[in-house]
């Protein structure tokens, strides 16, 4: 037995709508399960978990700091490998909120002690970043403190350095850090990304500009992606600027930073800059690869030695809960120089998606709202992450707002030659920089807190929205030049009293005004306050004294805010403001809801406390995960009133018990629960052939509780070995608990072919007290599997899992087949639906291929046949439910997969470039470098033409070299929460070739065509198919015939390439194109 891996996470249910929209709900009326799983790992062994990945998901290697791998598709672990020497080494993985953590138990400590940024471990992170091993050599960390390990300095910053640790030997590099005294943290260098004409007036800039403001004097520093000075609407802006990127200068690839700049500061006549006077400072920090942070942390730095007055950073990324160095670094640097942060809020259109830096205490964070005040979809709402408080600050308009368009742009919807529309808070930060600059032109005295308390004290809230979506309201300068009173702190947030509440002490904080005026001030004070449910809260529950204030001119004068928890009888977040004439201070405050301390207590074989200990907690009536574990045997935790799973491993090495507790109820009679190793028995499960290898053993434990099913999963990478399995608790019904148990086994090669086992059984109403099954051949059916050639340098993986009736999933372990060859597996038969897989990988490990079936049964006594990337391998729509072009609301989805195979299994791989175009009208809506994306359109009805396009290494890839399609389809914006599939039809080529994908030379080949179109989309019928071909890589093409459904190609007597184009248009006028370079082999005997 080996390393043991943890993980907890969100199952969802199959796609079956748009991007974006709500999930679909479980048949049977079963929500999405929770599933909390446990895995023991044996070196060199591959796991995978989970069901199939979305079409567009590409399979990604990523090397942990600690120099353990993990490949992922989606949100699933697709396969895991301990580094080097790390054998026994336990991980914890969870899936939460959409996001993959491994960590390594070797790390917990680090983690604990606030020497290791958790990010490090953040897997979904670490791809978003680009920092999967497709796509980064090392691991770029910032250490802070004085190290004595030698490091290599990538950049030097304030009291850090910035290093790239080689994924070749990174393992030796962070025990070296983690040893190190030295060291006060290791940071991940992570990766963020770049988050005129109504909406100028909309913020009330015309008043301003009447005023004689326009930003002249001021400093605004755009830490963006560059900006094009030699923009007409820019000219002469510039005063500064400096690269932080690895790009070889401060050129604007992608349009962002000069469309921001744009909106700060253009002197277009007719789309004219908030603060039009002001001087930009271009500080490019996002290059081709995102924003590292180790690059915005100096451009920070650069810009307020460079005399900033104001920053504007419209970039973000994920926000977990603490303080990473770049909100540090903000909020270090407002108070030490004065400098104002204006920071996008994000673009995750839901609670709790505040990005970093935005969720910086001294950053002022924009959310985005339309041109009506009421927020826009995709704008970030807070709590804040970790202690509930408001954010974000304030809003301003972020809906298809139009500003210069930079030279080299591809992103948004052009407007005339030298324009673009763009919408996100990325648009609404500039905005609020720009109005902070024309309010520092007014009072050059003030600092930037200042101007954060008087933007956020003058903004015009939106009566329909909570504090927790525009903070304090949509910024207005017609308001702002003419206010003297701030307040600070800008907002309060009481930290949660614990319940009960009724013996809670009231909680008091000072809340002062600033006068900057030359005359005093007197207005009435309120509170104003909603529950959790969005009624207001009872009086008396916040209050603020005295009622009436006067804040004397050029002075200060401090009120109290009261927090009294234990007033009223609604738990949970409370959100509000206190309102005091022209200013509004947000409140946030939280009553715990009804929540334990309780303990777990771990027994080990002999009746001892257990040591080496476990257990995982996962609500079924609430979102409560807790990873538990007690150095003394003991676990505890605080966590609400409910009922609960729980699953407890223990371990004395090589034994390991497993005890699953699937009804936990915690209350005021609940709070102590005993997991004892001495009621498990052994699992015993072999294969027929002696011989045969375990490579790998799971045990799913499925409860389902008022439509929510959660599952707490166990694996064992090398199968069940020295394991112990028992039931604690009460029992269930058939239909309450399910349990699947499976095993998969590896026999030698005879005569070449591997002969793998997979087995999956189910039980039900409990969880098995040991478990023993032996099954033999005639009980099980036979599938076997050939693959086309490849390198021979290359490693080719197959793996296999069966999905039980609940779809609760299980484990599968990729086993190596021989390039070429075939394989025989002998699987569990009926009331199982089975998914495969096939990955070749390069010899640095990198995913090159990565394809999947689904949906596959199996009957007893049978005998099956399955074919993987058989050629062609071209556009196609695989058995998979998916939406592979769709519209949600304003935005469109296109996902089309390009390199399905001949038996349409779905593919996936490696590519040099890739691009995705959406156009409507003939005209570029937006543009991206990948081969999916998803693209705001304007809004209304159009012609739109989706490509994808990819190219593929030749040395890699001897077929399907560039692949392309397009379509088109007339389309309309949709209703907010709307979203449909749109018309998409596809031609797969179907020849008979040899196993290397070749056909003789010199002959007819009949190419059978296959249409296929989109379930649940209203396609038309399609009628005649066209059909190209080139001998020449697609530099001269010819029409061939297509008869009977099947294209005839004459081949040339020689030996060659052929490259296939199809084309073709449905009954209601959508049309299609496609096209695949080097489809075939032809080959002269």
């Amino acid at each position: 037995m080996g390393a043991l891996l943890v993980a907890a996470g969100l199952l969802s249910a199959p796609a079956t709508g748009v991007a974006g929209a709500e999930p679909a709900a479980v048949s049977g009326g079963e929500a999405p399960a929770v599933s909390a799983t446990e895995a023991v790992a044996v070196s060199g062994a591959a796991v995978s978990v989970g069901d199939a990945p979305a079409a567009g998901v590409q399979p990604r290697t990523v090397t942990l700091v600690t120099g353990d791998r993990v490949v992922v598709s989606g949100e699933a672990v697709g396969s895991f490998r301990p580094g080097p020497g790390r054998d026994h080494v336990t991980f914890h993985t969870t899936h939460r909120d959409g996001r993959l953590n491994v960590v390594p138990e070797d790390a917990l400590k680090g983690i604990a002690a606030g020497k290791l940024d958790p990010r490090l471990f953040d897997v979904t992170g670490l791809i978003e970043a680009g920092y999967d091993d497709a796509r980064s050599d090392h691991v770029p960390l910032i250490v802070t403190g004085t190290p004595t390990t030698g490091l290599r300095a990538a950049r030097a910053l304030p009291g850090a350095v910035a290093t790239h640790a080689p994924k070749a030997d990174v393992g030796a590099t962070f025990r070296q850090l983690l040893a190190d005294p030295g060291v006060t943290r290791v940071w991940l260098d992570g990766v963020l990304r770049p988050s005129l004409d109504r909406s100028t007036t909309q913020i009330g800039a015309p008043a301003a500009w009447q005023a004689g403001l326009t930003g002249k004097g001021v400093r605004v520093a755009v830490l963006d992606g560059g900006v094009d000075g030699d923009h007409p609407d820019l000219t002469g802006k510039e005063v500064a600027e400096r690269n932080f990127t690895d790009d070889p200068d401060t050129t604007d690839l992608t349009g962002h930073g000069t469309h921001v700049a744009a909106t700060i500061a253009s002197g277009g006549r007719t789309y004219r800059g908030v603060a039009p006077d002001a001087r930009i400072l271009d500080g490019k920090v996002c290059g081709a690869n995102g924003c590292p942070q180790s690059a915005i942390l100096a451009g920070v730095q650069w810009a307020v030695d460079e005399g900033a007055d104001v920053v504007n950073l419209s970039l973000g990324g994920y926000d977990s809960p603490g303080v990473d160095p770049l909100e540090e670094a903000i909020n270090q640097l407002t108070e030490k120089t004065g400098t104002l942060f204006v920071v996008a809020a994000g673009n995750g259109g839901r609670s709790r998606s505040i990005d970093s830096p935005g969720s910086a205490d001294a950053a002022l964070t924009v959310g985005a709202v339309r041109h009506d005040d009421d927020l826009a979809h995709f704008s970030s709402r807070g709590p804040r992450n970790g202690d509930d408080a408001v954010k974000p600050d304030i809003t301003a308009p972020g809906l298809n707002i139009v500003a210069a368009k930079a030279a080299e742009g591809t992103l948004g919807t052009p407007v005339g030659r030298r324009h673009a529309s763009l919408s996100g808070t990325s648009m609404a930060t500039p905005h609020v920089a720009g109005a902070a600059a024309l309010l520092a032109q007014r009072h050059p005295d003030w600092t930037g807190a200042q101007l954060k308390a008087v933007l956020m004290a003058s903004a015009k809230p939106n009566p329909a929205l909570t504090v927790f979506e525009q903070g304090t309201g949509r910024v207005d300068l017609s308001r702002a030049i003419t206010a003297n009173v701030g307040a600070t702190p800008v907002s309060v947030t009481f930290e949660e009293q614990l319940w009960p509440h009724h013996d809670d002490t009231p909680v008091t904080k000072t809340v002062t005004y600033r006068n900057d005026g030359p005359e005093p001030v007197t207005f009435d004070l309120a509170v104003e306050l909603r529950g959790p449910n969005g009624a207001a809260a009872p009086a008396g529950l916040l209050t603020v004294t005295p009622a009436k204030v006067t804040v004397p001119a050029g002075g200060t004068t401090a009120v109290a805010v009261t927090a009294d928890t234990r007033v009223g009888a609604v738990d949970g977040v409370y959100s509000g403001a206190v309102v005091g004439g022209p200013t509004r201070v947000p409140v946030s405050l939280a009553r715990e809801v009804e929540s334990y301390d309780i303990a777990i207590e771990n027994i080990d074989a002999d009746g001892n406390p257990a040591l080496d200990n476990s257990t995982a907690l996962v609500g079924m009536d609430n979102d409560t995960y807790e990873n538990l574990y007690g150095p003394d045997g003991t676990a505890t935790a605080r966590v609400p009133k409910g009922q609960y799973m729980a699953r407890a491993v223990i371990r004395a090495w090589p034994k390991t018990w497993v005890l699953a507790r699937p009804v936990l109820t915690v209350d005021a009679d609940h709070t102590r629960y005993t997991f004892d190793a001495r009621v498990a028995k052994p699992v015993r499960v072999t294969a027929p052939d002696p011989a045969a290898a375990p490579m790998i053993g799971d045990i799913n434990v499925s409860r389902l509780l008022n439509g929510r099913r959660v599952v707490l999963n166990t694996a064992f990478i090398g199968g069940f070995g020295d394991m112990a399995l028992g039931h604690v608790g009460p029992t269930l019904t058939d239909q309450e608990l399910t349990v699947s148990i499976g095993a998969q086994f590896q026999s030698p090669p005879v005569d070449g072919t591997p002969t793998h086992y997979r087995f999956r059984w189910m039980e039900q109403g409990a969880v098995p007290t040991g478990y023993t099954r032996a099954p033999t051949a005639a009980e099980l059916a036979e599938v076997r599997t050939t693959f086309a050639p490849g390198p021979a340098d290359r490693q080719y993986l197959h793996s296999g899992n069966a999905s039980p009736p609940d779809g609760s999933g299980g484990w599968s372990v990729g086993l190596p087949v021989p390039s070429g060859g075939a394989v025989v597996d002998l699987v569990t038969p009926d009331r199982l639906t089975w998914s495969w897989g096939f990955q070749r990988l390069s010899p640095q490990y990198r995913t090159e291929v990565d394809y999947s079936s689904f949906n596959r049964t199996y009957r007893l006594g049978e005998r099956h046949t399955e074919r993987f990337v058989h050629p062609v391998l071209g556009p196609g729509l695989s058995g998979y439910s998916a939406t592979y072009l769709g519209v949600h609301e304003d935005r469109v989805t296109a996902q089309v997969p390009l390199i399905n195979d001949r038996d349409g299994n779905l593919g996936r791989g490696s590519h040099e470039s890739a691009r995705t175009s959406v156009y409507r009208d003939g005209r570029l809506v937006g543009q991206i470098r990948d081969q999916w994306g998803e693209f705001t359109v304007p809004e209304g009805e159009g012609r739109y033409r989706v490509e994808h396009d990819i190219v593929r290494d030749p040395t890699a890839h001897e077929l399907s070299t560039r692949v392309s399609g397009a379509w088109t389809f007339r389309m309309a914006t949709l209703p907010d929460g709307h979203g449909r599939r749109l018309p998409l039809s596809v031609v797969r080529f179907n020849p008979e070739l040899d196993a290397a994908g070749s056909a003789p030379a010199g002959r007819l080949l009949s190419v059978p065509l296959a249409v296929e179109q989109q379930d649940g989309a209203d396609n038309g019928e399609v009628g005649q198919v066209r059909v190209d071909v080139s001998f020449d890589d697609g530099k001269t093409w010819r029409r061939v015939p297509v008869a009977g459904g099947a294209a005839l190609v004459r081949h040339p007597d020689a030996s060659g390439h052929v490259s296939l184009r199809a084309s073709g248009a449905d009954s209601d006028g959508n049309t299609f194109e496609h096209t695949v370079i080097r489809a075939y082999k032809i080959t002269r005997k």
